[in-house]
Formats: C-alpha cells, sequence, structure tokens
C-alpha cells in the first residue's frame, strides 16, 4: 500500500485551530505536508475532523477477533486534562467508522474497549476518506477551563512501510503516541 496522506477539512466553526501533522517515521517520505487537522471546542464538546487522501485504503469493513483499528488506517487523538498527562483517553477512528476508546491511568494501568463518549463519523470520498470525532468532555473530569485541555492528534498509514504522522511528537526510529510529555494545548496548534 502506498504511504497514507491526510489533508485538511475546514470547520464550519470559526474558532478552529489547524494542526499541521510531521513524520515521525520513518525517517523520510515523499509527501509534502500530507497531515493536516482541525480542532475546535463547542460547548462541552471537543471536535477534531480529518480529511484523508491516500491512493489506497488499508482497512477491513468488519474486523475479526484480535483485530483493532490501529493495525490498519487510521486517525487517533489523545486527550488530557493534567500537566502530568494522567489520566488519558485515546480515541481512534478507522476509514470504515470503526472506533477503539482507552482510558488510560497511569503508564502502567489502561482500560481498553470502553465506551468514553465519542461520537464519530467515517466517510469514503473519492481519493480517500474523511473523520470527525467528538468527544463530550465533562464526563472524563474537564473542569471547563479550555486551557487545561491538552493532548497529541496522530495518523497511521498502514502498508509494508507504515507511516507514522504527529502533531507534537518528535521524528523517532519507532513511532510510540503514548508519551503525554509531548502532550500540548491542542486548541491554541497551528
Amino acid at each position: 500500500m502506498k504511504v497514507l496522506m491526510a489533508a485538511a477539512v475546514l470547520l464550519s466553526c470559526s474558532d478552529a485551530r489547524a494542526c499541521e501533522l510531521s513524520l515521525v517515521t520513518p525517517a523520510t517520505s515523499s509527501l509534502k505536508n500530507p497531515v493536516e487537522a482541525h480542532v475546535s471546542l463547542a460547548d462541552d464538546a471537543l471536535i477534531a475532523r480529518f480529511s484523508v487522501s491516500a491512493p489506497s485504503i488499508n482497512a477491513k469493513k468488519v474486523l475479526g477477533p484480535n483485530e483493532y483499528p490501529y493495525q490498519f488506517d487510521v486517525v487517533e487523538w489523545f486527550v488530557t486534562f493534567s500537566d502530568s498527562g494522567f489520566p488519558c483517553f485515546e480515541f481512534e477512528v478507522s476509514p470504515y467508522n470503526q472506533t477503539f476508546q482507552v482510558r488510560i491511568v497511569s503508564a502502567k494501568q489502561h482500560q481498553e474497549g470502553v465506551d468514553l463518549g465519542l461520537t464519530s463519523t467515517a466517510t469514503m470520498v473519492t481519493g480517500g476518506w474523511n473523520a470527525e470525532l467528538a468527544i463530550p468532555l465533562k464526563p472524563l473530569g474537564w473542569d471547563g477551563d479550555p486551557a487545561k485541555i491538552r493532548g497529541n492528534l496522530y495518523s497511521i498509514g498502514q502498508g509494508r512501510a507504515r507511516s507514522y504522522w504527529s502533531v507534537f511528537l518528535p521524528k523517532a526510529a519507532k513511532a510510540n503516541f503514548h508519551q503525554p510529555q509531548y502532550f500540548k494545548p491542542l486548541l491554541s496548534c497551528s
């Protein structure tokens, strides 16, 4: 499969912030500015929109036993309200709108497959797919202060040579998205 590439989708909200994702690994890519997402806050919901352009999509309409969205093409979103990064919450959406949610209590304790209130849409379009993720923040413990909304956005392309893209994660020999020390304010990314 060819490398996954994402392009911007504009939010209808005027306070949307563009976040350009950079290549984490492999070391190089022929793609230029391949991934951008938009984040906004609407009342107590945090919203991210992605538009993914890909010459081919590696995804399954139905996942089998022990298969998860992150094993294929996916967009991911980590959110926290604490300076330590814990607890944090992981949200994934595939091109077929398959979701995966994780409550990460600490570096060693996490709860997979929980319902954290994510609503999402994913739509196949010519040359790729679009996804929108919305999460209600209050049930996750948010106190209403927008400055406390921190995290990271990711995109993964699957194939022989997976490509990993992130807003705040630096280049690395191996991608590891579970690094809260790199989380930054999501509403201020530009």
